[in-house]
């Protein structure tokens, strides 16, 4: 069980409430506007699919760059709050110019320039809470990270809805108009805070190198004890962390896949209502919340690689059910497996890629919001492809399939890589072998 006297000892830490309120505001801006700007897109702007689909790539690509240089010019400076502040002005101009901006070439612009690199303050906003914060406890650490994720999620419980009625009762000018004052008055809250003093705040790297944590490696999927972390010799490589990003990936494509077919597979597919897509996303936001805050109250004594294949799998277990569901009833409580994907990659995911970087967390934090990034400038065109050639539920088959490639870069160490693709070499040898042995074999028979 958690402690209420934990929580109410993050209060005390110097800078948490005013970062709190900070994402939360964020998280707000960011809910209000991510559910309806293809909306605002195909209704206001009058672009076609095919257009809507590339402004949407180039708003991703522009923050998966300026979350990328964000991260390392705050890692060679030491400064985090300039850039975040910066991020957070431009999102505010962005939304500011749809208030007004209809044509196709100047959206481009403001998407690429303003919104894009706007949106890369979800990264920064974590990088920075991690050298601002002076928690000299690594778990402590974890835990206030864990917490202002889920203010983030809570966010999300109730953004989407309030958002839809301001929609309704002042369209999208007064939606931008709420949502860019939102991204201010996090702006706000972010330059009355004080930038933390030396390179990592309290964080030190002499403190970062010595936790428990940072010198791991990505190990097979067994049984550690509560001390396992201790027992990881090394640091981790530069295959370790590529292999954690990939797997991120993975699983990042497949959940934005996910939320672009989910709708229209519950409407058009299974007879659904809106309604029933407003419940479920609900639904996932709000079982998200005690997720977290258990995984950040306990992530210092948990396996991380063991806990991130786990979510893989639960993730591949929740698709095979989704392409196996017979009607709308059946999909509301399989959204809890989805929560609890949502829930490990967010805690467990983003302190995995800072452990594996310790000296770096500028550029783990993008690294890790840069793979969900990726997955999402991907998924547009490929579960378009996926639908059009698959249908929906072999577009789900296809997402678990994904989740199981991920299941392995967690679980498999790399130096065993190898030894599977010579076995898999051999083993085809073996079958090509026997095959040809029995064509000679029925050959010979019928002479």
């Amino acid at each position: 069980m958690l402690k209420t006297s934990r929580f109410f000892g993050l209060l005390h830490i110097p800078g948490f409430k005013p970062l709190a309120a900070a994402t939360l505001m964020l998280g707000v801006a960011m809910s209000f506007t991510a559910p309806y700007l293809s909306l605002f897109g195909v209704e206001r702007a009058g672009m076609t699919p095919f257009r809507l689909g590339v402004f949407m790539t180039l708003i991703a690509a522009s923050g998966v760059l300026a979350s990328t240089f964000a991260g390392r010019w705050s890692d060679a400076s030491g400064r985090h709050r300039p850039l975040l502040l910066a991020a957070l002005v431009l999102a505010a101009l962005g939304y500011l110019c749809l208030c007004v901006v209809r044509d196709y070439r100047l959206l481009l612009v403001v998407g690429i320039v303003f919104i894009g690199a706007g949106g890369s303050a979800i990264s920064m906003v974590f990088s920075f809470s991690r050298a601002a914060l002076p928690v000299p406890d690594a778990a402590e650490r974890v835990f206030a990270s864990a917490t202002l994720r889920t203010i983030l999620s809570a966010a999300w419980v109730f953004g989407p809805s309030v958002g839809a009625l301001v929609l309704a009762a002042t369209s999208f000018y007064g939606l931008f108009l709420f949502a860019a004052a939102s991204f201010a008055a996090c702006a706000a809250i972010v330059w009355r805070m004080r930038e933390p003093q030396g390179h990592l705040g309290d964080h030190t790297v002499q403190d970062t190198a010595s936790e428990p944590s940072s010198s791991i490696t990505v190990p097979p999927l067994t049984e550690p004890g509560e001390d396992a972390h201790e027992d990881l010799p090394g640091v981790a490589s530069a295959n370790d962390i590529g292999r954690a990003v990939a797997a991120l990936t993975l699983l990042g494509l497949a959940a934005n896949a996910t939320m672009i077919v989910l709708p229209l597979y519950i409407v058009h597919g299974l007879s659904g209502t809106h309604l029933d897509v407003s419940v479920m996303l609900g639904l996932g936001a709000l079982t998200e919340i005690p997720m977290m805050l258990a995984l950040g109250a306990k992530s210092s004594r948990l396996h991380k690689p063991n806990w991130l294949a786990a979510c893989a799998a639960v993730h591949a277990l929740y698709f095979v059910a989704m392409s196996l569901a017979g009607n709308v009833h059946v999909l509301i409580p399989m959204q809890i497996l989805n929560a609890f994907v949502v829930a490990v990659t967010s805690c467990l995911g983003m302190t995995y890629v800072q452990d594996l970087m310790p000296h770096s967390p500028g550029r783990a934090t993008a690294l890790f919001f840069n793979a969900a990034r990726v997955g999402s400038i991907l998924s547009g065109v490929l579960s378009g492809l996926l639908v059009q050639a698959f249908s929906y539920r072999g577009t789900f088959l296809f997402c678990g399939l994904l989740a199981l490639c991920a299941l392995v870069l967690f679980a498999v160490p790399g130096y065993r890589y190898p030894l599977m693709w010579r076995a898999v070499r051999r083993f085809a040898r073996t079958q090509y072998g026997k095959l040809q042995s029995a064509r000679s074999l029925r050959g010979g028979r019928e002479r």
